[in-house]
């Protein structure tokens, strides 16, 4: 019953906070500081008085029965205290990101000059020689949909040029130590991206020779210190290619869904047929190439659809021995969650269950000196959480996405700049002769915000864990939010990996330590790199 009641007071007076349940206590959780506390049935049933506007002489009267009076009083003086630093401030968030153009300008700047241009990837060609039915060009073929153009050598040295400058600047306001570490963590990388790359093999062999010539040894930088990466189909793999790949040791992502029966569902040529058997027997050509290079630098990335037994999927890809699998849900523009209330369903019923299963995983890795972080990624959004001296504020002034155009960075075929390589390109920030445009980032920022300044997210609780980011959002007439129904599942998950940390809070201390550390150790986890924070 004090459940409900607390539950029904929050949503009506303060939308940002939640209750969860934690054994025979309870845990608050305000979003505006993004604060918990742990707290009892009569610590609550005080704290509901407190914030109904009741006096503590009211209280005190009312509680006596159950608690001290010097307790009554301890507990208002605590309960205050928060208070006086920004927890329990009623109502929505006013702001959660900035939209003056002033505001976003002096935010870009910092970017600017502060931020890691982290991944940079060359779009070498729109040209694709499938058709995969989940492909945002495919659904889009009677708007134009697939393209052949192709990057061009100038634009693609030019964005090379940038980088290198963006990447060198960043690195020389280093000390000694931290250059290590960086190089450590994210080389000086170039990343090819399509269409299919390979298409375009010769610009990839050109670009990959003009990257390396570059004077990295002015800045003490090896060019074994490069990195490579590259996005495939695995439609060609010729020996020649094949031959740069290992040379290279470029990190290959390689399309494969599973098995025929499971990949050939979506993935196929322009008339319909499957491409399984092309796809497999030139990844079987690499492996037997070079086992080692497959084993370690080869990973395997799929699509699911509802349509998809995403088990048999998943089994498959293990069991090639590549050095990474994963697969990912298919996704449209302007849709975030595939039959939202279905899911919902499907989550509620198997809450319990699913939270039984991660008890016991957590329970043999506690014990497990090598632990296996993949199984707890879904925790590491909590390493930022407060649990002492919190400090809230009407307005948020923080960001949902990347710092775009800053931390992450595609030229596209056509010579513009694009966000990332997840961007539709309707939205450009410049092109490869002019660079970064400013004004035009200062609209991208500003159309982001007030997409994400809207009354359903200012209310929710869950704000610091959503990560759509803003390339899933984007469309051709700005960004697009998520439905109600579709938030409800995202709040829905929230509230199933709040309930996982709880119970490591609770049982494994030393187990969510490990997690959090791992989190926040550079070595392990990298995220945007701030100059001033790596």
């Amino acid at each position: 019953m004090l459940n409900h009641t607390a539950n029904s007071f929050f949503e009506r007076e303060y939308p940002l906070v939640r209750l969860f349940e934690l054994g025979d206590d309870h845990v608050i959780y305000d979003a505006k500081p993004h604060f918990a506390f742990i707290l009892s049935d009569e610590e609550l049933a005080l704290l509901l008085d407190l914030l109904g506007g009741r006096t503590e002489e009211e209280i005190m009267g009312i509680h006596s029965p159950d608690l001290e009076p010097e307790t009554v009083r301890s507990l208002c003086l605590k309960f205050t205290g928060l208070q006086n630093n920004g927890v329990f401030i009623r109502g929505p968030v006013d702001e959660i990101s900035p939209v003056g153009r002033d505001r976003i300008g002096k935010l870009l700047k910092y970017y600017d000059e502060n931020i890691l241009l982290r991944k940079f990837c060359l779009e070498v060609t729109e040209e694709c020689n499938f058709r995969c039915t989940y492909c945002k060009r495919t659904i889009a073929s009677e708007a134009g949909g697939h393209f052949s153009t192709e990057l061009g050598e100038e634009n693609a040295f030019l964005g090379i040029q940038y980088y290198f400058r963006k990447y060198t600047s960043f690195f020389s306001d280093l000390p000694e130590e931290k250059k290590k570490l960086l190089l450590q963590v994210v080389p000086p990388g170039l990343s090819w991206y399509g269409g299919e790359p390979f298409l375009n093999f010769d610009l990839i062999k050109k670009t990959a020779g003009y990257f390396k010539a570059l004077p990295w040894n002015e800045y003490s930088i090896s060019t074994d210190d490069l990195h490579f990466t590259a996005n495939s189909n695995l439609s060609i793999m010729t020996d020649e290619i094949i031959r740069f790949l290992i040379d290279n040791r470029v990190k290959l992502y390689a399309s494969l869904d599973g098995p025929a029966e499971e990949h050939d569902k979506c993935r196929v040529f322009e008339n319909g047929r499957g491409t399984f058997d092309l796809a497999y027997s030139n990844l079987l050509k690499i492996r037997d190439l070079d086992e080692e290079y497959f084993s370690n630098h080869v990973s395997l990335f799929g699509v699911h659809t509802d349509g998809h037994d995403h088990k048999k999927c998943a089994d498959f890809n293990h069991s090639l021995g590549a050095f990474r699998c994963e697969h990912f849900p298919a996704q449209y523009t302007g849709v975030f969650v595939s039959d939202p209330e279905a899911a919902i369903k499907n989550y509620r019923d198997s809450f319990q269950d699913s939270l039984s299963n991660f008890k016991e995983r957590a329970r043999e890795e506690s014990k497990n000196p090598d632990i296996d972080m993949d199984l707890f990624s879904g925790l590491f959004a909590f390493s930022s959480l407060n649990v002492d001296r919190p400090s809230g504020k009407s307005s948020l002034n923080m960001s949902i996405t990347c710092p775009m155009g800053f931390d992450n960075l595609m030229v596209a075929a056509n010579g513009d700049l694009l966000i990332c390589h997840k961007s539709d390109g309707s939205m450009p920030i410049g092109n490869c002769s002019s660079g970064l445009d400013i004004e035009k980032l200062i609209d991208l920022n500003e159309k982001y915000n007030s997409a994400i300044n809207n009354r359903e997210c200012k209310s929710c609780w869950a704000v610091h864990f959503c990560k759509i980011c803003a390339a899933a959002r984007m469309s051709p007439d700005g960004f697009v939010n998520p439905t109600r129904k579709e938030c409800d599942f995202f709040r829905l998950a929230t509230e199933f990996r709040f309930a996982c940390y709880l119970h490591l809070s609770e049982e494994h201390p030393d187990l969510l330590q490990k997690i959090t550390d791992h989190r926040n150790d550079p070595k392990h986890f990298i995220g945007v790199i701030d100059k001033n924070e790596f």
